[in-house]
């Protein structure tokens, strides 16, 4: 039987709650992972119907589709990526919003409007999307993988609820939140 890395010196893992220093300890993933339900039921219903019109046949069908979380597991969950999709989605909701707003404004003018609100954010606008991009590259790619590295060995303990981050390698603990 092959043992685990952490234990192949022939020591005892021993990880120990910070709080309670009860050794009832379970990965928060793991934890995670048991709050969330997925939901996928499909149900079929046929019958007779009969009323004052006559007799009728009733068939019909329904799929249901879903999750259900614990709030424990909503409390244990791992953190997430910031999506492109949305940014540009919201980006091109203020600039569907900016020229409804410029239009109603030339609209409602009796002298010629003045073009430099348009050329303001033709410069702009680009330059405040870029900024956002680099924002959410950098949360992806730095800030991300670092929550999720101390997500991942972080442990929970089942008799206090006091959340801890420790090393595999020993019996060091590197930070609470209980």
């Amino acid at each position: 039987m092959a043992t685990p890395k952490w234990a192949a010196r022939g020591d005892k893992m021993d990880l120990r709650c910070p709080k309670c220093n009860s050794n009832n300890l379970k990965r928060v993933s793991l934890a995670y992972q048991e709050g969330t339900y997925r939901i996928d039921a499909r149900s079929r219903i046929r019958g007779l119907l009969f009323a004052a019109g006559g007799p009728g046949i009733l068939v019909g069908r329904t799929s249901t589709r879903g999750s259900q979380q614990s709030a424990l597991s909503k409390r244990l969950s791992p953190p997430t990526k910031w999506s492109y999709v949305k940014l540009v989605g919201w980006s091109g909701v203020v600039t569907l919003i900016a020229l409804v707003i410029y239009v109603q404004h030339v609209m409602s003018t009796p002298v010629p409007a003045s073009s430099l609100p348009v050329k303001l954010y033709v410069i702009f606008a680009p330059v405040v999307v870029l900024l956002l991009v680099g924002i959410v590259w950098r949360h992806n790619h730095s800030i991300y993988e670092r929550d999720y590295v101390h997500w991942d060995r972080s442990f929970i303990c089942q008799r206090c609820g006091c959340v801890s981050e420790q090393e595999l390698d020993g019996v060091r603990q590197q930070s609470q939140r209980c």
